[in-house]
């Protein structure tokens, strides 16, 4: 596969979680970084972190806020920043939400409200990045869906709808984009931050329910982020990392 040392990869979700592990495993590679995410405090502390690990490639950090009416200028904006120093090579977008509202909780406005992260985000991500990526099937986009849209799970419908959308999103915008080649990582249950104080019930349940007896790792699945963006003749692809517990 084609090595990504000195290739300009920006990490939307970045300070922490899956983002993290991505913009770590790019630095390994030798890439240089750009994270973005809405808190100041932890960009600033994710990327003091990274520098801390990196022998080689560069990282910044930027803040974007993509809960507003203005997100798709946040985006613009973000992305004339991260491309001060050149035209990005690949952008990968782990910023979501893990839980879903029950059915019956569930109104007009959290319905739109759910979309934002997995469906309205990367339309937007899609409309606007190839502007900003260098040319051709070497360049891509990454977004994160889930193992919920390939099996059922008890109270998370309105998530899963959202998530099987954004897979088939990927596969439209690759055909929209090409020679840009777009991806999704679909992972299973990964511990991350966002499990707080519910780790332990989730780790166990997690771990119940997959082939392999465990719950991933945030690293874990940022291999699969990686790869995507060093095959390069990966493109509309949905890549599965769930420990097997779609099959269980």
């Amino acid at each position: 596969m084609a090595p990504i040392a000195g290739h300009n990869v920006l990490v939307i979700g970045g300070s922490s979680g899956m983002g993290f592990a991505v913009a770590k495993l790019a630095l390994a590679e030798k890439a240089n970084v750009i994270i973005a995410s809405s808190n100041k405090d932890k960009v600033d502390g994710a990327v003091k972190r990274l520098k801390g690990d990196s022998r080689s490639g560069q990282v910044a950090g930027y803040t974007v806020d993509l809960g507003g009416e203005d997100v798709e200028a946040q985006l613009e904006k973000l992305f004339t920043e991260a491309t001060k120093a050149g035209p990005l090579d690949h952008v990968v977008y782990t910023a979501g939400k893990g839980q879903s509202p029950a059915l019956a909780d569930t109104d007009l406005a959290t319905a739109v409200s759910m979309a934002r992260l997995p469906v309205v985000v990367p339309l937007f991500i899609g409309k606007i990045a190839p502007k900003f990526l260098k040319s051709g099937y070497t360049s891509s986009i990454t977004f994160t869906g889930g193992a919920v849209a390939e099996k059922p799970v008890p109270g998370y419908g309105v998530l899963a709808a959202f998530v099987a959308g954004l897979h088939t999103l990927g596969k439209c915008l690759a055909v929209d984009l090409a020679p840009l080649r777009v991806n999704v990582v679909a992972p299973g249950a990964t511990e991350t931050e966002l499990w707080g104080a519910y780790a332990d019930f989730l780790r166990d349940m997690s771990s119940k329910n997959s082939l392999l007896g465990k719950a991933a790792k945030p690293e874990d699945v940022a291999e699969a982020f990686v790869y995507l963006m060093k095959n390069v003749d990966a493109t509309g692809s949905v890549v599965s990392t769930n420990g097997g517990a779609p099959l269980k």
